[in-house]
This record gives structure tokens, sequence and C-alpha cells, in this order.
């Protein structure tokens, strides 16, 4: 069943999933699209320790919360690795891939500028 979007004045506890009244691990969360509209598109991202997602851009600037866990962030120019607590920004089109280094949740904040993510070549 999919999930409602937030409506404007709803809410949503985003704690980490090892807080938020969930059973298992990472690995069996999917991820939640948790609303959208012309401009911005956030979003928790669940990913099992070892998980990877493989290079991609998105054409507006996004930043990277993490929640819970360790993820490496791979960039163009650099790797880095964000702890719980951390947040990254990437710009525009800033190519990025992503390794959960344990099982992790992160909050992913895109600012919408007409298209969808893009594989890279």
């Amino acid at each position: 069943m999919a999930q409602k979007h937030l409506s404007s004045g709803d809410s949503i506890n985003i704690l980490p999933a090892t807080n938020a009244g969930t059973t298992g691990t990472a690995g069996n969360i999917p991820a939640q699209a948790l609303f959208k509209d012309a401009q911005l598109e956030v979003m928790r991202l669940y990913l099992p320790a070892a998980k990877h997602i493989a290079a991609h851009q998105v054409d507006g600037p996004i930043t990277i919360f993490c929640i819970e866990g360790q993820v490496e962030i791979q960039t163009d120019h650099a790797s880095k690795i964000l702890h719980t607590g951390d947040l990254m920004y990437l710009a525009a089109s800033a190519s990025h891939a992503l390794t959960a280094i344990d099982d992790s949740s992160l909050l992913v904040t895109i600012a919408l500028q007409g298209s969808a993510h893009h594989a890279n070549a």
C-alpha cells in the first residue's frame, strides 16, 4: 500500500528506525517519500549495511542528513563519511553515490528544478 504524502500542516516523526517503534532493521523498512510539491521533495531513505546506490545526479541542489548510522558519499571530487547527525549539501547536478557502512537512515531534501534523477552513463 502506498504511503500518503504529507499535506500542508501535517507532521511525521523522523526519529531513527531503532527508536521510532519499528521492528527489524533498516534492511526491511522501505524508503518513504514524505512530501513533494513543485519546488521541494523530502524523503526518508533506509539503507542496510553494505547497501550501495550507484552514482546519479539531481538537477536541483540537495541535502542529505544522516539520522542514524554511517554512510559513505562518493562525489566526483571526494569521498566523505556521514555519521549520525551530519548534514551534507550537494550542488545541482553533482554526481554522487552512497554506500551504507552501518544500517542507516537518511533524510534527503531535493530542490526540484524541472526534472528527476539521472543515472550516470
